[in-house]
């Protein structure tokens, strides 16, 4: 028997009417559903029966999903390419496109807004998982739609494709039906991996109208070379069931959006460029800020011009501690923390992400 197992992501017009024909085929890491989570409620009500045997009728009062997508990252998915975007912007809530002149590349520029779901940002919009898999010989498509998206991580360690992880929760399923067929994937050369990766401090020279920028420029940064690093950002948001004639979520609340940074490198102290020690003890002696910078470049051309990448701006990088991690048998290591703050003088974001690729729009 063949074992298939395909994910499809597909953005609704409307929220909860699925979208499973205009979709982007997306590569995932892990051959798992999303969690369907049900309220199913005993019947509690006298009805002449002998209540010691047990219950007789559990009743379905409600209905929600929850799940992750993990993939490698790419900066444009198969198919609908814009895709991988489309999972940015419904995390952040909207988006600033822009051509970079008559090339062929277009610049995707995310950070928060106060409301996702204003007309002219999400509005209306949600997002369907369709997960493909067999079922014995015959393989179908499950939608879960409805969906929004939670946080996101980005997660890079030496030797790996950078991981990307979407959180979701969403509305209901979707009866299984015929799966979407022949499934297309970016190609290989537009993957984030490892030796794409640099991370800078200090200087970033930004190109445009805050907090609309179109290109960045690190020639007076200082580069950082750590063995691993992870950003993970949050929105806070909840879904909300209201007495509104559904039995699902209808209603998504906002909570206050976070952005959180770990390097882990060696604990060391040298004569020029970036000092975990300093870093460190500007820590404890007071509360204090820094910037970083993280810029994948595949090397690979989006129309004439730039390359494809994926930029991450963190402005204002509060210092939360770490501790330096000594043993016998090798030099010391230390995992840095930080928390983001809102950069209110420059850039007007908590966090900004840029995608350059060859998509119209996302």
């Amino acid at each position: 028997m063949e074992n298939k197992f395909y994910v499809a992501i597909g953005e609704e017009a409307t929220r909860g009417t699925a979208e499973s024909t205009t979709v982007g085929f997306v590569p995932v890491l892990n051959g798992k559903l999303p969690s369907m989570e049900f309220d199913d409620k005993r019947r509690a009500e006298f009805r002449g029966e002998d209540t010691v045997k047990g219950d007789t009728t559990f009743i379905r009062m409600s209905q929600k999903w929850s799940g992750s997508i993990e993939s490698p990252f790419f900066t444009e998915a198969g198919t609908v390419k814009g895709i991988m975007g489309t999972l940015i912007k419904h995390f952040f809530g909207d988006v600033t496109t822009s051509q970079n002149a008559a090339t062929g590349q277009y610049r995707h520029m995310f950070y928060p807004v106060n409301d996702p779901f204003a007309t002219g940002a999400l509005d209306t919009k949600a997002l369907t998982v369709n997960a493909n898999l067999n079922e014995g010989a015959t393989v179908k498509n499950h939608a879960f739609r409805g969906g929004r998206v939670k946080s996101l991580a980005f997660n890079q360690e030496v030797g790996d494709h950078l991981k990307f992880t979407a959180e979701l929760m969403g509305q209901s399923k979707v009866a299984s039906g015929t799966a979407i067929a022949s499934p297309v994937y970016a190609t290989e050369n537009l993957r984030c991996d490892y030796n794409n990766l640099t991370v800078y401090t200090g200087t970033i020279t930004r190109t445009g109208t805050p907090p609309d920028y179109t290109t960045f420029a690190f020639g007076s940064a200082t580069q950082i070379k750590p063995d691993k690093v992870s950003v993970k950002i949050e929105n806070g948001m909840e879904g909300i069931m209201r007495l509104s004639g559904v039995d699902y979520p209808d209603k998504t609340r906002m909570g206050k959006y976070k952005v959180t940074l770990e390097l882990t490198l060696d604990w060391e102290d040298p004569a020029s460029g970036f000092s975990s020690a300093d870093d460190l003890n500007a820590w404890f002696a007071s509360a204090s800020s820094t910037n970083f910078f993280l810029h994948w470049d595949t090397g690979t051309q989006a129309g004439t011009g730039d390359n494809h990448m994926l930029d991450i701006d963190l402005p204002l990088m509060q210092r939360m501690g770490g501790e330096p991690e000594y043993s016998l048998d090798k030099d010391p290591m230390i995992t840095l923390k930080y928390e983001g703050s809102l950069d209110t003088a420059t850039t007007t974001y908590l966090v900004g992400i840029l995608l350059k690729n060859t998509a119209t729009a996302v």
